[in-house]
């Protein structure tokens, strides 16, 4: 199977997306796949990435990695797209490697730049699938990068490009069944879900805890032996941080006997706000940065429980990766959260339009080892390894080619 796969992130870049697409080439290699994966280059700003040039060329065996010139996308350094000027090059190749199949990892982020679906045309004329992944709620993120007063018609222009694209698409590929609902309401005819997003399943969660492990790992003798609280992902709006940075100090007010740290871990536009504010005086906080994505697992497993705020998730990884190794989570009660979480059996759901209930949630889980424990045994005995979301992606993509070729 040769699979053309074409993505405006990846790493260093440590999102969902690009994590992602790292897990599905790596086992596409060790399947004896071929792929040629089109992302954008983090050369540009290699002052924040100096290691840009680990993730480019002949990452895999039969796996190759090419960097295409890309630009700054939403004012945010860091988040880069290609620029148009690669689209000539980019369909040159394809037509050069001659794929099976074709996926494009957010298709509307990539048509801001380039203006253009790359590969469609090929995969018409060559009646191979052409695969759209939505994988981000763009649209929903509109409130938090534009003025209030062109919210309602970003909106409207988003969803009219996100149908338009889509609808090209030979499938519309999702992860989670409350996501394909919502793009079959919104007008996109051909969605089609299977548990392609993920991470893969850690098989012994428990030997990755490590008593020593922040003294180890980051210079913090002091913390192995507090509470540990995570919050951990993207550090930008969309993440709700707003919230989480307006209530968060308040927990200062609660009666709480244990002794606890705050650890923030990521990178993103929000940085130097957060790591200013005043809760980082308040409560006991340590700011971890980015970590690698091959370390999250044995991070996660060291903490006593994972937050999150967000709102906005088509999937929740981060969350699924906190499940993986026995961790509870604190999070929002909304449809991403009910994907992934059962409350009080594996994590517990706060009311989002309260700060009084997140912090006396996130104060209780803080307080009582116990529920701790209790939401930890439930989350191991429903372990179980299933197979990694990257060889089902795998299978689909030849189900895929199998019935386009006998069509």
């Amino acid at each position: 199977m040769k699979v053309v796969i074409i993505s405006a992130t990846f790493l260093p870049s440590h999102d969902g997306v690009s994590i992602t697409l790292y897990e599905r080439i790596k086992q596409l290699s060790v399947a004896g796949h071929e792929a040629l994966c089109f992302v954008s280059s983090y050369q540009e700003i290699a002052s924040i990435y100096p290691k840009w040039s680990d993730y480019i060329g002949d990452l895999f065996p039969n796996i190759k990695i090419i960097s295409l010139a890309s630009e700054e996308w939403m004012d945010v350094p860091q988040e880069r797209n290609p620029k148009r000027s690669t689209l000539k090059m980019m369909e040159e190749a394809i037509a050069q490697f001659k794929p099976d199949v074709i996926e494009i990892e957010e298709p509307e982020r990539l048509w801001t730049t380039l203006f253009s679906l790359p590969g469609l045309k090929y995969a018409q004329q060559n009646n191979i699938p052409y695969i759209g992944c939505y994988r981000t709620n763009f649209i929903d993120y509109i409130p938090d990068y534009v003025p209030g007063f062109l919210v309602g018609i970003a909106k409207t222009a988003a969803l009219f490009l996100t149908k338009w694209l889509y609808n090209q698409c030979s499938i519309t590929l999702v992860g989670s069944r409350f996501i394909e609902q919502k793009l079959q309401a919104w007008g996109i005819n051909n969605v089609d879900y299977a548990k392609v997003i993920g991470p893969p399943v850690i098989k012994n969660p428990e030997l990755l805890k490590q008593a020593d492990f922040f003294a180890q790992n980051y210079n913090l003798p002091d913390v192995d032996q507090n509470i540990k609280i995570l919050f951990l992902g993207r550090l930008s709006p969309d993440k709700n941080w707003d919230f989480t940075l307006q209530h968060l100090a308040k927990l200062k007010q609660q009666n709480i006997t244990q002794k606890f740290t705050i650890l923030v871990a990521g990178r993103g536009e929000l940085d130097e706000a957060i790591a200013t504010h005043p809760f980082m005086k308040e409560l006991p906080t340590k700011i971890l940065g980015e970590v690698a994505h091959d370390q999250v697992p044995n991070l996660l497993a060291n903490v006593d429980f994972h937050v999150t705020a967000s709102l906005k998730e088509t999937f929740g990884r981060t969350v699924q990766e906190s499940l993986y190794v026995g961790t509870p989570i604190l999070a929002p009660d909304c449809d991403w959260t009910r994907n992934l979480i059962e409350p009080n059996q594996n994590g517990i759901l706060f009311d989002p339009n309260s700060g009084e209930d997140f912090i006396q949630k996130l104060a209780s889980l803080i307080e009582n080892e116990g529920d701790r424990q209790q939401l930890r045994k439930n989350i191991l005995a429903n372990h179980s390894e299933k197979n990694d979301p990257s060889y089902i992606w795998i299978e689909y993509l030849q189900r895929q080619i199998d019935q386009a070729q006998t069509q």
